[in-house]
């Protein structure tokens, strides 16, 4: 598997989508919504925090645990009431994550914190389609789009509709493609362009360590504009949090696997050790 394969299935779930939905019904939608809630404000608000993540599975770790016992409803309360956890990521692709644009919807409209749709956005309809699902802010990435006028006018379109927009890099020749406008960008340590580290998803389940992440390429983090609100993806725990903090400069931190990846007890002790983590490096806890 490859970025390619996950661009593709995706694609043919963008499909079905338009075969029920007409771009000009999701702007109809689209009026009708109240503003969206600042993703980036909540984040600037604090020292640091976590974008909590809920997806069903990845393709490097497979079904997460605490999904396979509890709903998604159960997850994002957890997620809700935690002050650590600032804003609340869901995996909307379906066919390697489990995800789907009802579970976005449910969960915005059941939790008080901003939501983003976290998929692989590829054209116009899409950027529609997120708004009209009720995302405060949508991922959009650098490997995904990789044509710079055309990453920014998908970007340009989204902050039209009232979304932020994770700007989303791999490595410098992707930095070269952000907009100047771009006020959140993150730095994603699992590459899935390269075959060979994608190819060890299967032992990475085995074992329970994800190895198809590499934490030194958020040494990227002095590259990116100095103005952007900066977000660490993949890859960390409440382990290797304080070493990634005491190494660079971030905002938050986009996290997933670590947190489901056990019962609900795990995801509590879980989301208590990052806070402790956050704490020690900033001398106080995030603000509930």
């Amino acid at each position: 598997m490859n970025l390619q394969t996950l661009i593709d299935a995706t694609r043919q779930e963008s499909e079905g989508r338009k075969e029920k939905d007409s771009l000009k019904s999701l702007k109809a939608k689209i009026k009708d919504l109240p503003p969206a809630r600042g993703f980036i404000r909540q984040i600037a608000s604090r020292p640091f925090s976590l974008i909590a993540e809920i997806k069903l599975k990845s393709p490097s770790m497979g079904r997460m645990s605490i999904l396979e016992s509890q709903d998604i409803a159960h997850v994002h309360r957890l997620y809700d009431r935690h002050p650590v956890v600032s804003t609340i990521s869901v995996l909307t692709q379906n066919a390697y994550f489990g995800g789907s644009p009802a579970a976005l919807r449910q969960v915005h409209r059941e939790t008080r914190k901003p939501v983003l749709r976290k998929d692989f956005i590829i054209d116009e309809y899409e950027v529609y389609y997120s708004r009209a699902i009720e995302a405060d802010a949508m991922l959009l990435m650098a490997s995904v789009v990789t044509d710079k006028a055309r990453f920014q006018a998908l970007h340009d379109l989204a902050v039209e509709l009232g979304m932020d927009v994770l700007c989303e890099v791999h490595d410098e020749k992707e930095i070269e493609l952000l907009p100047p406008s771009a006020k959140l960008c993150g730095i994603n340590s699992r590459n899935f362009q390269s075959g060979a580290r994608f190819s060890l998803s299967k032992i990475t389940r085995l074992v329970g360590r994800d190895f198809t992440t590499d934490l030194n390429v958020f040494e990227l983090a002095a590259h990116l504009p100095a103005s952007c609100v900066k977000i660490a993806e993949s890859g960390l725990n409440s382990a290797n949090i304080g070493e990634v903090l005491g190494r660079h400069i971030f905002n938050a931190a986009l996290v997933g696997t670590s947190l489901l990846r056990g019962g609900e007890k795990h995801t509590i002790e879980e989301l208590g050790r990052f806070g402790a983590a956050i704490a020690s490096e900033f001398g106080q806890t995030a603000p509930a």
